[in-house]
Parts: structure tokens; C-alpha cells; sequence
């Protein structure tokens, strides 16, 4: 560009040049008058090519891609194919309940069954040490429902908060968690004191043959476990009682899940059940 500005300075010194020494002609007009319209029309052209010389010097280009990618998703679903949405029952009496998970999306899931069940202080029938007795009352804190697995089997001690599931479903370390009452703000009673409400059991699907695998299963999209965690309650054989006569009773069921791909710590990929919950709470 500095070469195009040089010679239009050149071409303005000439004209320049020109206007002090052009001669006159016979009749007084001035001989150089067309050659300096001239010059000057040239030197006009000159400065314009100049101006269209720099702004193409600078002609610059540019681009931008943006990537959109779309977040998986992960979701499951508790069902429940033999429950009677409207139950009522009687001691000792059994109804169908057979909670599966079933993966309703697009991404391989590990899958955990957390159960709620009420916990009230009843009165029991508990056999007795005596023989000829037969069975005495024992009043106590238990949970109001046993579960019973596909060979009939349910825990029958009365003290034991422990529960019976069917194989391919692993109990976690440190459950049931006896969930204890609610106090007020200013509560002072001891928590060891309070009473207990409610038991929470969890458990990890493996999909093995036995209860002490802790290696999970993967479950695949749209799959349901192959089992159901248990197939019937059983209610606790209790006495009538003030508190228990006519209430509604609720057992809370909830799903978790977690993706299986790309799960891992420590560049080790995990599969096992404790270390699994344990990525799901954090």
C-alpha cells in the first residue's frame, strides 16, 4: 500500500510543477490547460486505485464450530405384577408382593432396592421355654412384616429384625438401619431412650445363585431383574392392640440405580456392591 501512496505524491508534484511553468500561446490562453485536466483526472484514478488496493490487503476470514452433544439419561421403574393395591390383613396372614426393577431407559444400569417397613411395640406370641406352656406373650419392638422368598421361607424369631430374600439379591453391610422417632427441637430424650418406628433394609442385584455374591449384575435396558426381591409379606403375629387395630400400615419401597460404563476409581472399574452404593451417594 505505502508503493500506491508514493507514486500519487509523485503524480500531485507534477501537477504541481506544471501549474508554475505552463507558457501561454499566441492568443494568451494557456497551452497546458487540457494537459493539466489531464493530469489531474489521472492522478484522481491513481488515488482511488490506491484506496481499493489497501481495504483488499486486508480482506480476513474466520470459523466456528460448536459440537452439541446430547446427555444420556438413566431411569427405572419398580414393578410389582401379583400386588393387591388395596390389601387388608390379619395376623400370620400372607399377601402376594414381589417388588422387581425393571430398566426403562437407554443406559446399563447397577440396580439397589431399599424397604421400609413400620416397626411398632407389640404384643407377641413367642414360644414358650416351658414345653407344656406352649407359647407366652413377649411385648416388643418388631417389624410388622416379614418377608417370605420363592421357597416359603421367612424368619420366624420374633427378635430378630433380619428378613429372608430370594437368591440373586445381596443384603448390604450395616442394614436393617433402625430408624428411630422424631422428637421436637428442644427433645432432650436420649436417642438410645427413643423408640424404634421403622427398619430399612437395602439390597444390590446381583442376579447370582446364593445371597453372598457381592458382584454385581448389570441390568440392560428395557430388562427387569430376573427375580423379584421377595414374593409375599407375612403379617407379624400380633395380638390386637390399640395402637395396631384399624391403622394403616406402609411399606416404602425405592429404587436406585447407577450407570455401568465409565464407572471407576482409581483407573479400576467397579462392580462391587459396597464401593458401588458408596459412587451412588457421593
Amino acid at each position: 500500500m505505502s508503493v500506491f501512496f508514493a507514486i500519487t505524491i509523485d503524480f500531485f508534484k507534477l501537477i504541481l510543477y506544471n501549474n508554475m511553468c505552463i507558457p501561454k500561446n499566441l492568443n494568451g490562453q494557456e497551452a497546458g490547460k487540457m494537459n493539466k485536466n489531464k493530469l489531474r483526472l489521472l492522478a484522481a484514478s491513481v488515488a482511488a486505485f490506491t484506496v481499493v488496493a489497501g481495504i483488499a490487503a486486508f480482506f480476513t476470514g474466520e470459523d466456528a464450530v460448536t459440537n452439541a452433544f446430547q446427555a444420556s439419561t438413566l431411569s427405572i421403574k419398580i414393578t410389582e405384577p401379583s400386588w393387591d393395591p388395596e390389601p387388608t390383613i390379619v395376623p400370620e396372614q400372607e399377601v402376594d408382593k414381589d417388588p422387581y426393577i425393571t430398566n426403562t431407559d437407554k443406559t446399563p444400569a447397577y440396580v439397589f432396592m431399599e424397604v421400609t417397613v413400620p416397626a411398632v411395640e407389640v404384643t407377641v406370641e413367642k414360644a414358650s421355654p416351658d414345653l407344656d406352656k406352649g407359647s407366652e406373650a413377649v411385648t416388643d419392638i418388631v417389624p410388622l412384616f416379614r418377608f417370605v422368598n420363592s421357597e416359603e421361607e421367612y424368619v420366624t424369631d420374633p427378635d430378630s429384625p433380619d428378613q429372608k430374600i430370594n437368591k440373586g439379591w445381596y443384603p448390604m453391610p450395616g442394614y436393617p438401619v433402625a430408624n428411630k422417632e422424631k422428637g421436637s427441637e428442644d427433645d432432650s430424650i436420649d436417642e438410645a431412650l427413643k423408640k424404634t418406628v421403622s427398619y430399612t433394609y437395602l439390597y444390590a442385584y446381583t442376579g447370582a445363585d446364593d445371597n453372598t455374591t457381592d458382584t454385581m449384575a448389570v441390568l440392560s435396558p428395557d430388562k427387569t431383574t430376573e427375580v423379584s426381591l421377595f414374593n409375599k409379606v407375612r403379617f407379624v403375629n400380633a395380638r390386637e392392640d390399640e395402637e395396631l387395630s384399624g391403622s394403616r400400615q406402609l411399606i416404602e419401597i425405592k429404587a436406585y440405580g447407577i450407570q455401568t460404563e465409565h464407572l471407576s476409581s482409581f483407573g479400576v472399574t467397579e462392580t462391587k456392591a459396597e464401593r458401588i452404593w458408596a459412587l451412588l451417594g457421593e
